[in-house]
């Protein structure tokens, strides 16, 4: 085996300190605030490591059986001020400062190989074949190398805890069973803002079977790394949601990537943030559709822009981050900027997610129609034209983040009752529980299963009702709705995603011609 070559520590990147009577969420380089703000420029460079390189719908076949729900169907600006008001609690503590994840005892690892040209190494047990661990250690590189094409900074060095300061991948014997186990080191001294070195453990994987799991455990593993060199403090669910989104991009591997977009898909009403960290996660939608619709072209670079603006500094001694701001402030000041709220942007990320997979028309999501049938979202409620008025509940009450869809599904043209389409009016009328706002989208599906208009339908806080009336049907296939949890309509109280487990809300929808 080949011995590993050291590697000199890196200097910690220079931040510029910001006013000391500047607000907590406003503490960022105005450069960076710009970059987020154009979404999708190079990361910030005092983000950037000194090692890194340079930054560089529904068909109409499918949609409905006559009064039956379909195989895949089961039963405004948030006004969040820039800073807290001063009645507002205080800001919500992070994730543990000490990882419940610890590395292995070097002497239960004493297999080590190390790369001669990229500072990543893997460890094994004795039990592990040699070479398990150099595919381990060339799924690592090849990661490695791809997000150095992507212009991301590198894991931050660890000292000496794994030898040298490479990046350490700890395998352990017996098959895969199950999430990798992704950990942190302690607060890095030196930094400004939150900053920590990682490691992970993961199954060995089997030599000579093939299969892509391996190099997407690898590529998952890394990229976490990269995240919390990014911000160390960073909410669990935006640190899964980024390590999935890259991982799928370094190592693409369509078992993992359709069984956890399926998943994703079968459960709208979750919150974007739910995820645990470990394995590949569907929540990987929300940066791609983030690249798409506000990316430059360089993929990854706005999500990852996001993390570097939300890193902030814990005192010392402190048992948890500092988990304010967080991603979501830094996404809303961005979108502020640019004349949109957060929930224009998930109401638009929820109309995307119905136009996956079997029902992508090419005009939401790039690349979307390869995920087939797995990438299908769930509708609560597939209702015909005919049975019209009805009124329905969800299975599930939603989480804020989290969407649902209903489907009318309108008769074709020579069919009893098509003839007055184009003077019908079909009137929405939506209610939601307290303290929840909820945003509405009335998509119009054409024929070829095309987005052919929307009609939104926009919250209003202190109101639990919301209600549209749409016309001009004829040549329509039907009417998605789309619903959307964006949070509570308590002003001072927007999403967190460290509120976690989140308070979930139901609504009731009435619709009538």
């Amino acid at each position: 085996m080949r011995p590993c070559p050291t590697h000199a520590r890196p200097r910690a990147p220079e931040r510029s300190p910001a006013p000391p009577d500047t607000p907590a969420p406003q503490r960022r380089a105005p450069g960076a605030l710009a970059l987020i703000a154009a979404f999708g420029g190079a990361l910030a460079a005092a983000a950037c490591a000194p090692d890194a390189p340079p930054p560089g719908p529904p068909s109409s076949a499918a949609s409905a059986q006559a009064g039956a729900r379909p195989d895949d169907v089961d039963a405004s600006d948030t006004g969040a001020p820039d800073a807290d008001p001063p009645d507002a609690d205080p800001p919500a503590d992070g994730r543990p400062v000490v990882s419940p994840v610890q590395r292995p005892d070097a002497r239960d690892v004493p297999q080590r190989a190390c790369s001669f040209t990229l500072p990543v190494c893997v460890h094994a047990p004795t039990d592990v074949p040699g070479a398990a661990v150099l595919e381990g250690l060339a799924h690592l590189e090849a990661a490695m190398r791809a997000y150095d094409a992507l212009g991301l900074p590198r894991p931050l060095p660890d000292g000496e805890r794994g030898g040298d300061p490479s990046y350490d991948l700890y395998l352990e014997r017996g098959p895969r069973r199950g999430p990798l186990r992704v950990g942190h080191d302690m607060r890095a001294l030196g930094e400004r803002f939150d900053a920590a070195s990682a490691f992970a453990i993961a199954a060995a994987p089997a030599p000579g079977r093939g299969g892509c799991a391996g190099a997407s455990d690898a590529a998952y593993a890394l990229a976490h790394a990269v995240a919390a060199r990014l911000d160390a403090g960073a909410e669990e669910g935006a640190l899964a949601m980024a390590a999935s989104y890259l991982a799928a991009i370094a190592a693409p591997c369509p078992a993992e990537e359709l069984a956890a977009v399926d998943a994703f898909q079968r459960t709208p009403e979750r919150a974007l943030t739910g995820a645990a960290l470990g394995a590949l996660d569907g929540a990987l939608l929300f940066p791609w559709y983030l690249d798409d619709a506000y990316g430059t072209g360089a993929p990854a670079q706005v999500a990852m822009s996001l993390l570097a603006i939300a890193a902030q500094p814990t005192p010392a001694g402190a048992a948890r981050f500092r988990g304010e701001p967080d991603v979501f402030d830094a996404l809303r000041a961005s979108l502020r900027a640019r004349g949109k709220d957060l929930g224009d942007l998930l109401l638009d990320f929820a109309v995307a997610r119905a136009f996956l997979g079997s029902r992508s028309d090419g005009a939401h999501l790039s690349d979307a129609a390869r995920f087939g049938d797995f990438g299908r979202v769930r509708f609560e409620w597939s209702l015909p034209y005919a049975t019209l008025p009805r009124r329905v509940a969800p299975l599930r009450p939603i989480e804020p983040t989290g969407a649902t869809y209903l489907w009318l599904d309108l008769p074709a043209e020579g069919a009893a009752g098509a003839a007055d389409l184009a003077a019908a009016e079909i009137t929405f009328v939506a209610d939601w529980e307290l303290p929840a706002l909820f945003r509405w989208a009335i998509v119009k599906v054409d024929r070829q299963g095309a987005e052919a208009g929307r009609v939104e339908v926009a919250g209003i806080f202190g109101s639990t009702r919301a209600q549209r009336t749409v016309v001009g049907l004829d040549g329509l296939a039907g009417l998605l709705i789309v619903g959307v949890n964006v949070g509570s309509m308590i002003r001072s109280r927007p999403f967190d995603p460290d509120d976690a487990p989140f308070m979930p809300h139901a609504y009731a929808v009435w619709l009538s011609r």
